[in-house]
């Protein structure tokens, strides 16, 4: 999905106001492996991923937890810090090669004084990304780990081919030897 389309679905934009957010844009290439957002930087850019894999990650006693993975068509940064200015709590990297779209937080600012009514724009939007998050919770706790497996599986099953295995057990809550178990008894019950 382009940038131009997602905004108008995520933010009710018009073609202009969606033209005019476009323009404050800019195209940023990453490289596999490479940090895109770091617990080192002060102030963390809003990115839309075009293309490619990222992980969004944080280090737990010396242990890397992946939030979540996300590819194209989905928005990425840091989003505490983006909102509330709080220092940046996860590394977000590139697992294939990356094209994204990028704002700053200064550039992002001036959407308020451009765009009509973007305040409740906006505000409809985290609200939707609260809304995901609050149902990806109430999953993990509420799911055994065959079931957050079956359900991520019905929604994100094609990451198995495009990212390491071992980041979706971590993103799942489980260690990588529970999702080769779990992957094995759900290919001998079909």
């Amino acid at each position: 999905m382009s940038l131009a389309i997602q905004l108008q679905q995520s933010l009710q934009l018009s073609i202009e106001e969606t033209s005019i957010a476009e323009e404050l844009f800019y195209t940023i290439q990453f490289n596999r492996g490479e940090t895109i957002i770091t617990p080192l930087q002060k102030n963390a850019p809003l990115y839309y991923i075009a293309e490619g894999y990222i992980r969004i990650y944080a280090l737990v006693d010396d242990k890397e937890v992946t939030q979540w993975i996300s590819g194209a068509g989905y928005f990425m940064t840091d989003l505490s810090n983006w909102l509330f200015d709080t220092p940046i709590k996860w590394t977000i990297e590139a697992l294939t090669p990356v094209t994204a779209l990028c704002i700053t937080p200064t550039d992002y600012k001036e959407l308020a004084t451009q765009i009509p009514n973007w305040v409740e724009k906006e505000r409809g939007f985290i609200g939707h990304c609260f809304i995901q998050m609050e149902n990806r919770i109430f999953q993990f706790i509420s799911l055994a780990a065959e079931q957050r497996y079956l359900h991520f599986m019905e929604q994100f099953g094609f990451l198995f081919n495009e990212v390491p295995h071992q980041y979706i057990a971590s993103m799942l809550g489980m260690t990588p030897e529970t999702l080769s178990r779990i992957r094995k008894k759900a290919v001998t019950l079909r």
